[in-house]
């Protein structure tokens, strides 16, 4: 039996929701999920707010760059955190207590993931310092107290290059915090040193918006149909920007103000995240309405439908909820800028 049958991802989903809702976090609808993720956990009271979009794969490998950009534009749109709960890499179960990373994205194992949220209720800080990279498992280490140590016992940097059987060169960029040692290094090292602990924890949620090229952004999410380029086009003029997906359902895409791609900081503005849907003819739009409206009330922001020129006047009160702005193409077009970020605003 490989691997992949070992757990089907039904079974690593539903694990990684308990987990969850363990350890108090409320769980978006699992029918308002998309391509990108699975669900939403979210926790806010008095100690803690946080929202974490969680993608659930049982092969971290057959997760793809487009995904990734998604999920991270829509963790950037809710100011939540992307994460990756799965099962194996590269092969073989992932590693407990250890972070990988694919395509910018943090990934654990469901185990990690208990520990951490174990770690969490407690308000402590998480015990995870190892992390996976090309070649194998590295240990994140204090330089601080790795030097400290060192000289504590009176070691220069060639005794103990001898005595744990590593290169200098290696012993003092691990002293300057420019390279990790590997996990059985690392073991040799602290042996050398006393025994004691030199790891520091990392921070799973820790992430950095890197698609920093505005022509590759716009590749992975231009429009797919004509009515979306037609969308783009009008938005444009009012200087906001539409980032479409390809497989997001229930929603296309979202819209925010231009968004500034020349810097790592979140590429959407707080103020104006827009859940966005087009109606279709090959799609279930009242079902789509409906999961929209469960997912834009659960993270309390606002939804825009787009409909064609010849379609209703309006969507039936039983579909359309109330902070649903419901837009026609040609009214678009007619909108004066400020008339339109007025609407958005006053929804």
């Amino acid at each position: 039996m490989s691997l992949q049958e070992t757990i089907t991802k039904e079974e690593l989903r539903d694990d990684a929701k308990i987990k969850f809702q363990q350890a108090g976090y409320a769980l978006s609808d699992a029918t308002t999920g998309s391509s990108a993720f699975d669900f939403i956990a979210k926790k806010n009271n008095r100690l803690l707010s946080k929202k974490i979009v969680t993608k659930v794969i049982v092969d971290l490998d057959l997760f793809k760059k487009q995904t990734s950009i998604e999920l991270q534009l829509i963790s950037n749109l809710i100011s939540g955190f992307p994460l990756l709960v799965s099962h194996a890499a590269a092969g073989k179960s992932m590693d407990d207590a250890t972070l990988y990373r694919r395509h910018d994205v943090s990934a654990i194992s469901l185990r990690t993931l208990h520990e951490y949220l174990e770690y969490e209720k407690g308000m402590k800080v998480p015990s995870i310092s190892k992390f996976a990279h090309r070649g194998g498992i590295y240990v994140n280490i204090s330089k601080e107290r790795l030097k400290e140590r060192r000289k504590k016992l009176k070691l220069s940097l060639s005794i103990l290059s001898q005595q744990v059987g590593l290169s200098r060169l290696s012993l003092y960029r691990y002293e300057k915090g420019e390279t990790s040692p590997k996990l059985r290094n690392y073991r040799m090292l602290i042996d050398a040193l006393g025994g004691e602990d030199l790891d520091t924890p990392l921070d799973i949620l820790e992430t950095e918006f890197k698609f920093l090229q505005r022509h590759e952004l716009k590749e992975f999410t231009k429009p797919h149909s004509q009515l979306q380029k037609e969308i783009s086009t009008y938005l444009e003029d009012k200087d906001f920007d539409v980032l479409w997906f390809k497989k997001s359902e229930p929603f296309d895409g979202l819209s925010a103000p231009t968004i500034d791609f020349t810097t790592t900081k979140r590429p959407m503005d707080a103020d104006y995240p827009i859940i966005t849907g087009v109606e279709s003819e090959d799609r279930n739009d009242t079902i789509r309405i409906t999961l929209l409206n469960k997912l834009s009330h659960f993270l309390r922001k606002k939804a825009i439908w787009f409909i064609e020129d010849d379609s209703p006047e309006s969507i039936s009160p039983s579909e359309k909820p109330s902070h649903f702005i419901v837009v026609k193409v040609s009214d678009l077009e007619q909108m004066a800028d400020k008339d339109f970020k007025k609407l958005v605003k006053k929804r």
